[in-house]
């Protein structure tokens, strides 16, 4: 039994890979600049606490390309390699991304870093869904 389920998934798709990986990067940021516009225009209306956590979220996401830049670096030699297994499914994208997100946080002294790691790679896995949407198994032999 073949692990290969088309001839599609026998390459690597670098091109939609790579638009995916940049997509999965820069998405956090834009979110993360406008949770900064929001901040800016309701700050003085709304209690203290709240533009805290408004400004701070919209700054650790407006920043993190700084680091998932690193862990997509790591993240697509397995997804090539998982892509072309035809198992680039959700759940080995969120285990994918846990894990080296897990072992980039622990190295950087952020312990969500698993939890972020998961949520880029899944936005990498949506996005190549829907740029290029993956064949289901053959059944039967």
């Amino acid at each position: 039994m073949s692990l290969i389920h088309s001839p599609e998934q026998m390459t690597t798709p670098w091109r939609d890979l790579l638009t995916a990986a940049a997509a999965a990067v820069l998405l956090p940021s834009a979110l993360g600049i406008l949770c900064l516009g929001v901040f800016r225009l309701v700050q003085t209306t709304v209690p203290p606490g709240f533009g805290i956590v408004l400004w701070t979220v919209g700054t650790a996401l407006m920043l993190s390309p700084l680091l998932s830049l690193a862990g997509m670096i790591l993240t697509l030699p397995v997804a090539s390699l998982l892509i072309r297994l035809g198992w680039f499914g959700w759940l080995p994208a969120a285990v994918t991304g846990l894990v080296i997100g897990g072992t980039i946080g622990a190295m950087m002294g952020f312990p969500p870093g698993g939890l972020a790691g998961a949520a880029i790679v899944l936005i990498l896995r949506a996005t190549l869904g829907l740029l290029r949407p993956m064949s289901p198994p053959k059944t039967g032999a």
